[in-house]
């Protein structure tokens, strides 16, 4: 082998070593990105799982103050019941045992069960018939009293520990997006760009070059849909609220709740319980102001604008977003209310 044949077979050896690292850091970068982009989906399921709980929870607890307050109520009126029927007691009490009544009337107020010195009373015939149901009403309205006391005790603490279950949760969804957060900043300045000309292409209606989104064509299926649809588009760029439902802020299903107040129709806070109204439709029979559904649970909702295009709000990073409805997120069914 002359020199001049040696030296262009190591110049050719360099060439295919270098271009098999090469494609193999491409490959391995590709790789690295392509987890990056399942690990940020899961990331997001799971923020968008306690979200749902968040809001069952906020429900549960909004609940229980609703009921302490008529709780709270009813003890009031039940007190002054209570008062009253004692003090009739008391009154006929010393009528009626004058000679002997001293101690009936102190075993009735000290006695530790009322009801058995009452049923003494009336198996001796100690008292008359009016005085009779006068002392079981008396001791029935305490024994409600007792009971009020007793679940709004229970109620107490049941708020307390939605309270603690919130936070909980709301942290949770933080860590999640903090994750995801993390996740990007470890990948290459490579890999972060084609991450961000991915996202831009989904959140800009598909044209990665413009950040001014591409508007959703017009609707066709009634006024309602269209005006749902409004009402989404002019609320994209709004924050991300924990149990929100507006004005300033939402959070996913909060968002579609307010969304369909603005046509006049009630939804629960939360997608799990929204899932349950209107009827299925399929991905591909999507109309403007469908509701649409994603994650297991479902975990998360938004809005069909037309074009293959979404409104949601997503999570606190991005907040309210107009975007694909293939930008990554698991689709697991849609709803038509309208």
């Amino acid at each position: 082998m002359t020199r001049v044949r040696q030296l262009a077979m190591a110049v050719l050896s360099v060439i295919l070593v270098g271009g098999l690292v090469w494609i193999g850091t491409a490959t391995s970068q590709a790789d690295e990105l392509t987890d990056a982009k399942a690990r940020l989906v899961a990331l997001q399921g799971e923020a968008s799982k306690a979200n749902e709980e968040y809001n069952q929870t906020q429900a549960k607890l909004d609940a229980a103050q609703a009921r302490l307050t008529q709780i709270s109520d009813e003890m009031d009126l039940q007190r002054e019941k209570v008062e009253v029927l004692r003090a009739q007691v008391a009154v006929l009490t010393l009528q009626q045992f004058q000679d002997r009544g001293t101690s009936s009337t102190m075993a009735l107020f000290t006695s530790p069960n009322q009801q058995a010195v009452v049923e003494r009373l009336i198996m001796t015939n100690m008292v008359a018939d009016t005085t009779t149901a006068l002392f079981q009403n008396y001791i029935l309205s305490q024994s409600e009293l007792d009971n009020l006391l007793r679940e709004q005790k229970a109620t107490i603490a049941s708020i307390e520990a939605d309270r603690a279950r919130l936070k909980d949760l709301k942290d949770k969804a933080a860590k999640k997006v903090q994750e995801a957060e993390s996740l990007v900043n470890r990948l290459t300045a490579a890999q972060q760009a084609a991450l961000s000309n991915a996202n831009a292409a989904a959140y800009a209606g598909g044209n990665s070059s413009s950040k001014v989104h591409n508007p959703p064509p017009p609707v066709k299926n009634g006024a309602a849909a269209q005006a749902i649809v409004n009402w989404a588009m002019a609320r994209v760029g709004y924050p991300y609220v924990y149990g929100g439902s507006g004005p300033r802020g939402y959070d996913c299903s909060g968002f579609t709740m307010s969304a369909y107040s603005s046509v006049g129709i009630k939804l629960p806070h939360g997608a799990g319980g929204q899932f349950n109204y209107g009827r299925a439709v399929s991905k591909s029979d999507l109309q403007p102001g469908d509701l649409v559904f994603f994650y297991s649970g479902p975990g998360h909702v938004g809005i069909y604008v037309g074009g293959g295009m979404i409104v949601d709000a997503r999570n606190e990073r991005v907040g309210v977003v107009y975007t694909s409805i293939n930008a990554g997120m698991p689709f697991v069914g849609a709803r038509r209310l309208l």
